[in-house]
């Protein structure tokens, strides 16, 4: 959600607003700019059973949101047997990460100038449009539609949970806040598969997206009844045109295309064509370019961009930009493989899959809690990142070593060092970069955080299914021959052990096993990665609650003068 120009309105950790001098018209019929100045000159931050309503109602919306990411995935083999089309699997899964990383700065800048409260709940009807769609698509492409505008949604739904934090609670209680969102989110995601495959199981795979009405409904009414902007936010009124300008729609172009290109990439390549093969370069090279492009774009676009360059460019920003893109590298690959391993390997059931991931669950949320209330004390927060990165590591090294026979505490321990591990640095970036960034820039900075978590998915989830799929097509070529690959390809990870028998069975299991252990390999390099550039994060101690508290309070008694002279 990226910001524009230092001097636009943004919203900040106290709803700060800033001065726009070239780009804003002031227009009095758009916003209520008639209030009285001195209602902005103190934070009103929320407490106590206020404080808590918003809290649960972020919670829950990001709970629904985030559960829907991977609810799919135990799913997919069904709806494969329904739609009879194989070549749109990769896009059941991998759409929804197309819109949720590519359109979260869009919602950034619609947060800034509108009204939060509205913005928040367009988010949750577009989820929950797409969710209706997806639960009554007769064929793949309404599917696909469905879950692009489920990623639309979620990408709100999402940036304005972490924004809310930020100016409803005090400075010395968003990083305890922040944690638990965390939490949520990561519980939400890990638990999506187990649902899933639960109503796939026993009801029908439909319901994964039906349950979102009975608790989306809720979740608006809670919204409606507690999700109150606090008084000293303020929106600097501008016209549509501005805004529309604003949004950074080239820069939104570039990156969806890239982001497609480098998906169609990953599920051709090696599966239904060569590496070789001219389209498979083709959409390799584009994706390059457009990459490129996108950054060209961000350049020329100044402070309207999506990601205002000059917000990376010291070591502490890109540094934790960094961080908050690799840390789900590994995070994704072992909530997405974990599962395959358990129901394929191992042949267990969805609902026992579900089960033996807890351990995971339970100490990332145990590492996301103790570092964000450490955090929030210690005001320290470097020393997180580098001992997350190395138990990250070590846990991955650990699921490395699974064999297809292992015992339960050789599955379940790792699972205990490896979640502890992120979930003592996953949100550490988002907590810093707040801290340090002056109140201008504070929203603009949440937003790349964000984007880059989402990005995590659009690239590493969609690569580790091209790995995987090249690794277990690869090994069969040379244990197995006369199998069929394309029957490999189209039985789904929880079918493996209906369609094939005896020494066949036998054969794609150790193909399997060899496909995630290469999935492991490449979670220990990506958490190894995090681990080393921690080092490179510079050791500064966050800046007392007491500084963030005076600067916002300065900046909005600067804000409510410049107000005044626009009106």
């Amino acid at each position: 959600m990226a910001e524009t120009d230092s001097k636009t309105a943004t919203f900040s950790d106290a709803g700060h607003l800033a001065d726009d001098t070239s780009n804003t018209v002031v227009e009095k019929d758009q916003h209520d700019v008639n209030a009285p100045a001195d209602d902005a000159i103190e934070p009103d931050y929320l407490t106590g059973w206020k404080l808590w309503a918003v809290m649960i109602t972020l919670y829950l919306n990001t709970l629904l949101a985030a559960l829907d990411v991977g609810i799919v995935a135990t799913a997919i083999p069904s709806i494969t047997d329904e739609f009879k089309q194989l070549n749109y699997v990769g896009w059941y899964s991998g759409t929804i990460f197309l819109t949720l990383s590519t359109t979260s700065p869009v919602w950034g800048k619609l947060y800034k100038y509108l009204s939060a409260r509205w913005v928040y709940f367009v988010s949750i009807v577009i989820f929950l449009v797409g969710s209706i769609v997806a639960a009554t698509a007769k064929s793949s492409i309404p599917l696909i539609i469905a879950r692009a505008l489920q990623g639309v949604g979620c990408s709100g739904s999402i940036g304005g949970s972490v924004l809310m934090i930020n100016y409803v609670a005090h400075p010395g209680q968003q990083p305890m806040f922040i944690g638990l969102w965390a939490t949520v989110y990561m519980l939400s995601t890990i638990v999506g598969p187990l649902i899933g495959g639960a109503f796939t199981s026993y009801v029908t795979w439909r319901w994964c997206f039906w349950i979102n009405l009975p608790v989306g409904g809720p979740v608006m009414i809670a919204v409606f009844l507690f999700f109150h902007v606090p008084k000293h936010v303020k929106y600097l009124p501008a016209t549509w045109k501005e805004i529309i300008l604003q949004l950074d729609l080239p820069g939104l172009a570039f990156i969806f295309t890239s982001l497609v290109c480098f998906t169609l990439s990953m599920q051709w390549g090696g599966l239904t064509k060569p590496w070789s093969n001219g389209s498979e370069v083709a959409v390799l090279v584009m994706w390059v370019v457009l990459t490129i492009g996108f950054f060209v774009v961000e350049y020329f676009q100044g402070e309207r961009a999506m990601i205002p360059l000059r917000l990376l460019k010291s070591r502490l920003q890109w540094t934790n930009t960094l961080y908050a893109l690799m840390v789900n590298c590994a995070e994704f690959q072992v909530i997405f493989y974990l599962p395959t391993y358990f129901q394929s390997v191992r042949d267990q059931s969805a609902i026992t899959s579900g089960v033996n991931t807890l351990p995971f669950i339970a100490l990332f949320a145990v590492g996301s809690m103790m570092s964000g209330g450490i955090i929030g004390k210690t005001r320290v927060f470097q020393p997180f990142l580098l001992v997350g990165g190395l138990l990250a590591t070590a846990g991955a090294a650990l699921l490395y070593t699974l064999e297809a026979d292992s015992s339960k505490s050789r599955y379940l321990g790792p699972q205990v060092i490896f979640g502890f591990g992120i979930g003592l640095g996953c949100q550490v970036p988002l907590m810093a970069l707040q801290s340090f960034t002056p109140p201008e820039d504070i929203a603009s900075v949440t937003s790349i955080i964000v984007m880059m978590n989402s990005l995590s998915g659009g690239y590493f989830v969609t690569a580790a299914q091209s790995v995987f799929d090249n690794i277990v097509l690869k090994q069969l070529a040379k244990t197995a021959p006369n199998i069929d690959s394309s029957l490999v390809l189209a039985t789904g990870s929880t079918d493996i052990n209906k369609v094939f028998s005896g020494a066949d069975l036998q054969h794609v299991l150790d193909a399997y096993m060899v496909g995630i252990k290469d999935v492991f390999a490449w979670c220990i390099a990506g958490a190894a990665f995090t681990a080393v550039l921690s080092l490179v994060v510079p050791f500064k101690k966050m800046p007392p609650v007491e500084e963030i508290a005076v600067a916002n309070k300065k900046g909005l008694e600067e804000d409510a003068k410049q107000v005044e002279a626009d009106v």
